[in-house]
Order: structure tokens, then C-alpha cells, then sequence
């Protein structure tokens, strides 16, 4: 009975802690919003209180493929651009945020209301700053075909100006010049868990250009040839930092393994997929097992851990032929959510999205469900540039050597609804590693236990079959263990 005791007061004092993990939690996306109205404008999904609550708004910009949002820590959003205007949280436009990447594929003849490249936008924070971020960006500077970008920009946000709606101090500055491929902007924390990776592809060869953001601004670092060959798609680095990969027209998957420390690119592996049909994007699942690739029609899988990633290629889905009116609901970007599953646009104008609901399976057992979101206006394929903001040092590396930098601290676990009449959520820190969850009566009995995905942030209980009274959680991640209470009405 003390250790019951002992346990649940250590339960109370972790649950009424503080808490907050929120800075990829919205994202946005929407176009049209001059007509004012549904099923024309914008929406919103905010992850921050669990599944993803999805509103309509009507913004001062559309976003038509590029678009990337970001908040604070406790979730609250903070600007958005859609390549060629930012706007504040007050969804309008932020002071001196018009006019990015000037060029005439940007301008108001073309493409003024909002770039239609594939991450062709990425926000970091500034190492070692509260308020200032950094949005590095790039155009289509040739209209001809093929396309190339001629500059790679940064502009910066300070965002304790105008009354913390933020204001660009810089804009449009040039990091380097180039004969770069459209869009594909990457990011990745480094291995001392302050500073970032920067990536973007050359045009014409197999290089892949690394610039480096630090306390004292972004600097490039180095070029690698090593694979690549311009075409049509999108490439991330892995969750836990450790793969690059992507899916494109020109070379199908193409997987490497990264080094934090040195930012360099090794193991090359490529996945011939005998598919005539563009392809649009990848994506990582949250356990950085699998990349997922969309095809238009079909959607693959592959294991990038195997060092013959092409004996694992399996198809997870094929379209299934939907359609709004004159457009089809096939399959266009990717992206990892805060919530661990990977939402999906359609590649035309639709008010749905495709789930990925279990992207750590394997095979089709990671649960495809398409159009299994709908939203309230119309949308393009546009889905949020987010890297795995919550990443930290390569503990034990030789760069894990700043002082004050530790793992992923685990802050206390937030539970909603609580008293509950059945279903509740969690909300905890993100973890590089699987953890579990146990539900455990006042006796000492396990009544439940779940697995965790790594770096996810929200999990789904349901007690509705369990006797009124309270009960205790228990989260484990390796030896690292939090708990809560739940009280069952």
C-alpha cells in the first residue's frame, strides 16, 4: 500500500507540471482566398490537443505547393510563407514579407500567390535565439525547361518585433549562386545538437551543396558528389538523423546514410521502380525504417536499413480511383505529422488527404486510408517543409561536445480529458526511441500496455470498458520512466 501511495503522488506532481512541444504542430495550406468564401480559402490543422483539429480561415496569401508553418514550443503559430510572402500569426502579411526570391516566375504574371515547387521553403530557429529564424527559400529563375534556380537565399524574422507578429530584418539575401535544382531544400540538426544542416540539390551533376547555420549565421560547408541526378520529387533526412533519401522521375528511391558530425553522405543504394507515371514525393516513417514514395497512382514502400533496399520495394496502395468532380484524388506529397502518421495530398485540386495511419509497419500493414481527411476548402498538394525540429546531440559522438546540451529532456506528460468518462489523450516529449505505456489499477495491476513510436508526441486511450476510479500511467523510454494519473468517471 506505501508503494501505491509513493507512486501516486509521484503521479500528481508530474501531471500538474508545465508542458509544451508544439513548434511543427500547424500546418496550413488552402488557395483561392479572394473568392472569401468555401469551399475557396484556406485551412488549418493544429496538432497540439490531439488529433488534428481542422479549421477553415481566410488569409491575406494561398499556398499553392510550396508552404511551410512554424510555431513556438507551446504551439502557438508564429508565421508562415507560401515562397514568395510570409504572413504573422494574425494571418496577415508580416512587415517587409513580400517579394522573396524575386524573379519572374514569382512575380504576379506568374506565380505571385504562391511558388508551385516542392520544397522550395525551410524555417530553422537561430542557434542560441529565442526570437530570431532564419527562412531559407529559392525560385525558378529560368521559365524554359529544363528549370533551374540561379540563387540560394536566406531571409531572416525577428520575431520580438511588432508586437511579437515578427518583421523580416533580412531579406532575400544570397548564400550562394549556382545552377541549382528547383526546390528540395533540406534540414537536419547536427550532431552537437545546436547547429543545423542545410542541403540543397546542383542542377546539372550529382552534387548535393551543405551549408551550416550556427550562432554566427549560415556559411557553406561543402559539396559532395554522390548519386543524384535532377528530376521531379522531394528528399529529407531520416528522423533520427542517421538516412537521406527521396524518390524522384529521374532515379526512382535513392537512399545514403548521413553523418551528423561531418555532413557527409555514404552507402549510395538506389531502387529502380518500373513506373512511367511522375512521381511527387517521400517521406520517412517516425522510426526511420521506411520511405515511403508517391507515384500518382501507386504508393511504395522500402526499407532503408536493408543494404538491398530493392529486394524490400513493396507497393502499399494503388490508387482507387476517386474523384471530386473533374479532379482525381490521387496520390502527390507526403509528410510526417506530429501525431506519427503520414498525411498525403492529392495531386490536383481536391478537399481531402490520404493517411498513412501505421507508417513504422512493414508491407501493407502499415495501413493506407485514402481520402481519410477531409477539409474545408480546396486544396493543393502542399504539406509543411518540417525537419525533426526535436532531434538533439549524437550522444557519445565526437561531437556531442557543447557544454549545457542534453538528450530530449523528459518533460512531464500532459492527460486531456481528465477526470475522463473513457477516451483520453497523452501528450508527451519526443523520443528517438520506442517507448511504452502502461496502465496500472491502484493495486499494482497491469491493465494495459501500448507501444510508443518514436518521436511522436500524442497517443489515444480508451477505458471505456474499465471500472470507475483512478489509475496510473507509467511511460518508459530505455530506463527513463514518467508517470501520470487518470481518473475514470
Amino acid at each position: 500500500m506505501k508503494k501505491t501511495i509513493l507512486l501516486l503522488s509521484f503521479a500528481l506532481f508530474y501531471v500538474n507540471m508545465s508542458f509544451g512541444q508544439g513548434i511543427s504542430n500547424i500546418w496550413m495550406g488552402g488557395y483561392a482566398n479572394f473568392f472569401g468564401a468555401p469551399p475557396w480559402g484556406g485551412w488549418k490543422m493544429d496538432f497540439i490537443a490531439g488529433p488534428p483539429v481542422i479549421t477553415y480561415e481566410n488569409r491575406a496569401i494561398d499556398f499553392n505547393i510550396t508552404g511551410t508553418t512554424i510555431a513556438d514550443s507551446s504551439g502557438n503559430f508564429l508565421f508562415a510563407t507560401n515562397g514568395v510572402t510570409i504572413i504573422n500569426s494574425a494571418s496577415d502579411t508580416m512587415l517587409n514579407g513580400t517579394g522573396l526570391s524575386p524573379s519572374t516566375y514569382s512575380s504576379p504574371q506568374w506565380y505571385g500567390d504562391g511558388l508551385r515547387i516542392p520544397q522550395a521553403t525551410l524555417i530553422l530557429p537561430m542557434p542560441g535565439s529565442t526570437n530570431l529564424y532564419y527562412l531559407f527559400h529559392s525560385t525558378i529563375d529560368t521559365i524554359n525547361i529544363p528549370s533551374y534556380a540561379y540563387y540560394f537565399y536566406y531571409s531572416l524574422i525577428d520575431m520580438s518585433l511588432d508586437s511579437g507578429k515578427g518583421v523580416v530584418v533580412a531579406k532575400n539575401q544570397v548564400i550562394q549562386t549556382g545552377l541549382f535544382a528547383t526546390g528540395g531544400i533540406s534540414g537536419c540538426m547536427h550532431a552537437n545538437g545546436r547547429d543545423w544542416w542545410i542541403s540543397i540539390h546542383d542542377k546539372l551533376g550529382s552534387e548535393l551543396h551543405f551549408f551550416l547555420l550556427t550562432p554566427f549565421g549560415v556559411t557553406y560547408s561543402h559539396s559532395q558528389s554522390i548519386g543524384f541526378r535532377d528530376g521531379l520529387g522531394t528528399y529529407s533526412f531520416s528522423p533520427d538523423g542517421s538516412k537521406f533519401g527521396g524518390y524522384n522521375t529521374v532515379d526512382d528511391f535513392e537512399i545514403f546514410d548521413f553523418d551528423r558530425c561531418s555532413g557527409m553522405l555514404s552507402n549510395y543504394r538506389k531502387v529502380i521502380i518500373n513506373d512511367s507515371i511522375v512521381s511527387f514525393g517521400s517521406a520517412f516513417s517516425p522510426n526511420s525504417k521506411y520511405l515511403y514514395g508517391a507515384s500518382i497512382r501507386y504508393l511504395y514502400q522500402v526499407d532503408v536499413t536493408s543494404n538491398q533496399p530493392d529486394t524490400t520495394l513493396i507497393t502499399v496502395a494503388n490508387w482507387d480511383s476517386t474523384w471530386f468532380g473533374n479532379y482525381a484524388a490521387t496520390f502527390a506529397l507526403p509528410a510526417l505529422a506530429p501525431d506519427g502518421k503520414i498525411y498525403i495530398t492529392t495531386g490536383s485540386v481536391t478537399s481531402s488527404l490520404h493517411t498513412i495511419e501505421e507508417p513504422d509497419n512493414p508491407g501493407i500493414a502499415c495501413n493506407v486510408i485514402q481520402n481519410s481527411v477531409t477539409l474545408p476548402s480546396y486544396n493543393r498538394p502542399t504539406v509543411p517543409n518540417h525537419p525533426n525540429y526535436f532531434l538533439g546531440p549524437l550522444v557519445g559522438s565526437l561531437c556531442d561536445s557543447l557544454v549545457g546540451l542534453n538528450e530530449l529532456s523528459l518533460s512531464p506528460i500532459k492527460i486531456q480529458p481528465n477526470p475522463t468518462q473513457g477516451l483520453f489523450q497523452i501528450a508527451y516529449p519526443p523520443q528517438s526511441q520506442n517507448g511504452s505505456m502502461e496502465l496500472i489499477d491502484l493495486f499494482g495491476k497491469i491493465i494495459v500496455v501500448e507501444q510508443i513510436p518514436p518521436w511522436s508526441q500524442l497517443k489515444n486511450v480508451d477505458i471505456s470498458e474499465l471500472s470507475s476510479g483512478i489509475y496510473i500511467l507509467k511511460i518508459r523510454w530505455g530506463n527513463n520512466v514518467v508517470y501520470g494519473k487518470v481518473m475514470k468517471e
